[in-house]
């Protein structure tokens, strides 16, 4: 495949170039190359005309729970707890089709508006694994653990699909573990995780520092502060994902930083659960933490859009250190992108350089991305989900002129 005259090329790499009237061709799943005026050879006979238009990364959402699609705006005016009880009830009542229509919805949603891998947590993980699958969706999938007895099942999906990827080298799910949070797990429901994801060599993931009441119980309870509390617990390792990661010291940041544990940043899920604190996005960064951004669940954001997320990011931490120099446009582009690779240990995408996987979007330069005098700020500031026309992932068009193409998902067979 050939993309062609592409107005700007958003490359993420290690220079963050910007090409402008590039091509790019695309060969097997992986970038083979790019630059202007590229010949293309007798196998490249797919052309995408990208005459006017931004190409981009496509965009990394490092947590999300699809399988509570449904319940969208049912509970938009209470603090995480009050929140949790409502909505809880509500989860239980869903039966196996309604969490995996959720998934499907949920994931529609998010490919239309340009994010082409989701980490992604919820019950039934290897039937929501087939979906991502059948979408053509890149996704790391996890069920969440809350109790003892619910370790040997996810065990079994890690190992089922670990053995998946194994023999299909073109498998686009990876397995993950995810314990809910400190709050929910005892402590040696928290230890079995990391046996489990040491065993597996895969991510490990945790709920943590979320709110003021978190914090202070498990100060109370453990004698440690929550991020400590992880230390002594051995969860700290490049294997970790720490989400939310709103009410910590600078300590803890230091402690982060130490391990090469991984953070995700969910803003727009914070503010609207009025979990009080800002995460300390600053301290992170400057002491070397890997963050990336992701969603939360459609109850506590409202939709999938990461550019929303991208723009929030932005304009929640200038408006708290007061100072707008804190955090460049750039630097949120990368969170979105290269860095929210990073964290789900997925080195091979997020940028577009020769031998990346072509994971793409197209981005036509509609009116309200003019006048271009510093396009990744239009990224961050103008641009929305609506804005994609097309999407690839893994060198195939998934969607084309905002349709999903549905080349491959049969809903009665994934349902």
């Amino acid at each position: 495949m050939i993309l062609r005259n592409c107005r700007y090329v958003i490359t993420q790499d290690g220079e963050r170039a910007i090409l402008e009237n590039a091509d790019i061709i695309i060969k097997d799943n992986a970038i083979l190359s790019l630059g202007k005026n590229i010949v293309a050879g007798p196998e490249d006979h797919d052309i995408l005309d990208c005459t006017n238009c931004i190409i981009m990364p496509g965009l990394v959402n490092t947590h999300a729970h699809l399988g509570m699609h449904s319940l969208k705006g049912i509970c938009d005016d209470k603090e995480l707890h009050d929140w949790l009880s409502i909505v809880v009830p509500k989860e239980k009542a869903m039966s196996k089709r309604d969490v995996l229509a959720n998934t499907l919805a949920g994931a529609r949603e998010a490919l239309l508006f340009g994010t082409t891998t989701i980490y992604d947590s919820y019950a039934f993980a290897e039937d929501r694994a087939a979906i991502f699958q059948s979408l053509g969706m890149r996704a790391l999938v996890s069920s969440t653990i809350r109790k003892k007895e619910d370790i040997p099942a996810a065990e079994a999906m890690v190992a089922s699909l670990c053995s998946l990827k194994g023999m299909a080298k073109k498998s686009l799910v990876t397995p993950a573990l995810a314990v809910h949070s400190p709050y929910e797990c005892e402590e040696d429901v928290v230890l079995d995780i990391v046996r489990l994801s040491n065993k597996h060599n895969v991510l490990r993931r945790i709920h943590i520092g979320e709110t003021r009441k978190e914090r202070y119980d498990v100060l109370n309870k453990k004698g440690k502060l929550p991020i400590d509390y992880l230390e002594s617990l051995g969860f700290l390792d490049e294997k970790a994902l720490l989400v939310h990661a709103i009410w910590i010291t600078k300590g803890e940041v230091r402690t982060i930083a130490k391990h090469g544990a991984k953070v995700s940043h969910n803003p727009t899920s914070n503010m609207k659960l009025a979990s009080g604190g800002v995460m300390p996005l600053i301290e992170m960064l400057n002491a070397g933490v890997c963050v990336g951004l992701g969603t939360d669940s459609v109850v506590s954001n409202n939709n999938l859009d990461m550019f929303g997320e991208m723009k929030l990011t932005g304009l929640l931490h200038k408006q708290h250190r007061w100072d707008p120099t804190v955090l460049p446009a750039q630097r949120i582009l990368d969170m979105a992108t290269r860095d929210a690779a990073a964290c789900l240990g997925l080195p091979d995408i997020g940028s577009i350089e020769p031998g990346k996987k072509a994971d793409l979007i197209v981005i036509p330069l509609a009116e309200h991305l003019l006048p271009v005098n510093d396009l990744v700020s239009n990224i961050i500031y103008c641009a929305n989900g609506s804005d994609i026309r097309d999407v690839i992932i893994d060198g195939k068009i998934i969607v084309k002129e905002r349709l999903i193409w549905e080349r491959k998902i049969q809903e009665r067979k994934v349902l």
